[in-house]
């Protein structure tokens, strides 16, 4: 049976690409388009990686696998923890194919930390505390040190380059070079049906420097030429050079995949969510935000973790909530993004004052508001499109979604801002539902049906004869594996991960080290 190699670059999108191919810059990206098949691979709602990834490696979207956003609330608290592999509340395709024998190398997929066991070896993806295993086998990074190869965790935190395009380059560049170096040396030295790996420095990039790549940034044209212009579209020419090393490894009958898990547009406006909802009428922060608030950012938590340290105050002591619960209405419930808002509904929230008969009046309320609010500066409105959580979720976790969903503007990203609304600082792109999907095979054939991000797990165990444990919502992409590839259902009694898991799972002090790197990364302020 043949194998499949699945190369993502995280947050490609075709109109940042195309120009590059255009340019010549991405010739094994053009030579993969040369032999198959390309299209846009829609993602999920929201559509940062923290809910996308788990799509991917189940084949359900958010509302039947439970993860919203970056962090998780532990229930009957305020206290939240970044999410983890443990947090996807159904089966993922590697259930499927350790049950089915089938050997898998996985490389950096977000959200595969705490790492599972599999049948293969697998380096965990995401962000990472620094003192635990992210490995499977636990020993591969001691092999991988014999072998004088390294992984280097975490890494190209690009709001902490704010500014300095140079250093930020110089870390992706380096942090990639040595993942790339161990992903060679892994298909080489394993053995592997299904080899999986994820390119985040595409995604980090654009974030920070989409306005020396991207040609719906107004400013595109006068930065794509110069020094820094080029030292960013370097950036895409290496992982190209490691798509054509990983390609070259394929046997004929091999099926390769390229896709993202969403793509990008340029932002030059930004919201503070929150913000905005104290300027509606809807939040109140308390007055210690005024003291603790700096300690959420920038030297002076610095400066908080280290007495934190000192003194063992991790999971003890919290620094008082910046939000005023008994005055506030609703509230930003995906704070990587901003794409959801809920209400302080009383029975439900922990402090929530709304009473359950003024739901619908409050949520239309903010609907309107939200929906309809234009920013003086350029006459658009920040959110293009806004829904009713029912209008978007129906599933097993639609209770825990938040109340109100909604899709950023061109040239807006709905966080990343210090401010109700100002103009961008460092950031210059924002996720956008539609990604990018190239596949090239012996049955690979044009795609007669958009393609989605939750169609590739079903498509993963098709390809791989693999019967499946979980229900998908997305479907087997026939274009890709052919007419006589079906998905074969079986039963499995064992516990999932994700269930019953209250408790956390990483320390309070791992949460923080976390937190700080996803404040790094942008996802948090």
């Amino acid at each position: 049976m043949s194998r499949v190699i699945l190369i993502a670059w995280d947050g490609a999108d075709w109109r940042i690409l195309d120009p590059l191919l255009e340019q010549g810059a991405l010739p094994n990206l053009q030579a993969l388009l040369d032999r198959g098949q390309r299209d846009v691979l829609r993602s999920t709602i929201p559509t940062h990686s923290w809910s996308a990834w788990p799509s991917f490696l189940t084949g359900v979207d958010p509302v039947d696998h439970g993860v919203y956003d970056i962090l998780e609330t532990v229930p009957g608290t305020h206290k939240q923890y970044p999410v983890t592999y443990k947090s996807i509340k159904t089966r993922t395709f590697l259930d499927d194919l350790t049950a089915a024998d089938k050997r898998v190398l996985m490389l950096d997929v977000p959200l595969t930390f705490p790492p599972p066991k599999i049948n293969g070896t697998l380096i965990a993806g995401g962000v990472l505390p620094k003192h635990r295993a992210f490995t499977a086998p636990d020993d591969l990074t001691a092999d991988l040190v014999k072998a004088r190869l390294e992984w280097p965790i975490n890494g190209m935190s690009w709001t902490t380059y704010r500014n300095k395009p140079d250093a930020y380059l110089d870390e992706a560049y380096e942090v990639t070079g040595k993942r790339i170096k161990v992903s060679e040396h892994l298909m080489d030295n394993t053995e592997w049906d299904l080899m999986a790996s994820v390119w985040v420095s595409i995604d980090r990039t654009q974030h920070a420097l989409s306005n020396y790549v991207a040609p719906d940034h107004p400013d595109y044209l006068a930065n794509k030429d110069t020094r820094i212009g080029r030292k960013t579209a370097d950036i895409f020419r290496q992982v190209d050079e490691a798509l054509g090393s990983f390609v070259s490894r394929a046997r004929p009958d091999d099926l390769i995949l390229f896709i993202s898990d969403h793509g990008f547009q340029s932002c030059t406006r930004t919201v503070n969510m929150d913000r905005l909802l104290k300027e509606f009428g809807y939040l109140d922060f308390s007055a210690s935000s005024h003291v603790f608030g700096p300690m959420q950012w920038g030297p002076m938590r610095k400066v908080a973790r280290k007495v934190y340290d000192t003194l063992g105050l991790h999971g003890k002591v919290a620094l008082p909530q910046s939000v005023n619960w008994s005055k506030t209405k609703a509230y930003t419930t995906i704070r990587s993004t901003g794409e959801g808002v809920s209400v302080n509904l009383a029975g439900r929230e922990i402090d929530g004052i709304v009473d359950p008969g003024d739901y619908d009046r409050v949520r239309d309320e903010l609907l309107d508001r939200l929906g309809s609010f234009v920013d003086p500066k350029t006459g658009k409105t920040p959110v293009k499109e806004i829904y009713k959580r029912e209008e978007i979720f129906k599933g097993r976790f639609a209770d825990t979604a938040p109340d109100i969903l909604m899709v950023p503007n061109e040239g807006y990203s709905l966080t990343h801002a210090k401010t109700a609304l100002e103009d961008a600082d460092w950031v210059s792109g924002d996720h956008r539902i539609e990604g990018t999907i190239v596949a090239v095979g012996p049955d690979v054939k044009p795609f007669e049906a958009p393609p989605a991000l939750i169609d590739i797990a079903p498509t993963l165990v098709a390809a791989l004869g693999a019967p499946a444990a979980v229900q998908p919502t997305g479907r087997v992409l026939h274009e890709i594996v052919g007419s006589s590839a079906e998905l074969v259902s079986r039963e499995d009694s064992s516990a999932i991960p994700g269930m019953g898991a209250n408790e956390a799972q990483v320390s309070d002090t791992e949460a923080d080290e976390m937190e700080e790197h996803l404040r790094g990364l942008g996802y948090i302020e």
